[in-house]
């Protein structure tokens, strides 16, 4: 896997997500294995089919300008959404639009998960994991040198594990370690949103100024 498609797939397991707070809901069902287990593979399956299509979409595509153009404007244009994110977080702007719009409670998604049914379990895998910034980046550093179908779909499912790794641990140690599983997602998402305007800024503003530079850097060379 690329250096860059990694650090993107941690950076989209760590960052605050409605995610988190969906594995801890499930967690704290009757059957925990089952529901988690829909959850994570009703998403997974959602999220590496999208890149899939799309790395597949792409692969041998002759675009003005060369790949590489296409590369750079696409870095350049995500890492300029995302310097804007932080700022907006920084100043305060991304919390005071939460508020106007009632987002600070719990997402609909999340309290429907307190009473889990399967099918419940898997909407929710694929609505926490719909494809974002951080996706979208991954997957045109992932095509960039147009690499063979085979090892760009082995990257996107490689992205894929990552992002999933909390769910899929959450799976692991259902069984016999629920309760400790449960007490530390319990203290990641305290902690998380205690410190969430920090984390916001760092992800997306150290993010989104690799990608402008690399951007600019792509587009003058």
């Amino acid at each position: 896997m690329h250096a860059e498609v990694l650090v993107l797939a941690v950076a989209s397991a760590v960052r605050p997500s409605t995610s988190t707070a969906a594995v801890y809901a499930l967690l704290s069902s009757d059957r925990p294995r089952p529901v988690l287990a829909a959850f994570t593979g009703a998403g997974l399956l959602f999220s590496c089919a999208v890149g899939v299509i799309v790395v597949s979409a792409l692969h041998g595509v002759s675009l003005p300008g060369g790949a590489s153009t296409r590369t750079a404007i696409v870095d350049l244009a995500a890492g300029a959404a995302m310097l804007g994110f932080a700022s907006g977080a920084w100043s305060g702007h991304v919390e005071r639009l939460r508020q106007r719009r009632g987002e600070r409670s719990a997402p609909r998604i999340v309290t429907a998960l307190r009473r889990p049914t399967i099918k419940v379990a898997a909407t929710a895998g694929v609505v926490t994991h719909l494809p974002g910034l951080f996706y979208l980046v991954a997957l045109n550093a992932i095509t960039a040198d147009d690499p063979a179908v085979a090892r760009a779909v082995v990257e996107v499912v490689g992205y894929n594990l990552v992002w999933f790794s909390v769910p899929i641990a959450a799976i692991v140690v259902a069984r016999r370690a629920a309760e400790g599983m449960h007490a530390w997602i319990a203290r990641v998402n305290a902690w998380a949103k205690a410190h969430e305007q920090t984390i916001v800024v760092v992800v997306f503003g150290s993010v989104g100024t690799y990608l402008v530079v690399k951007g600019v850097s792509g587009l003058l060379s």
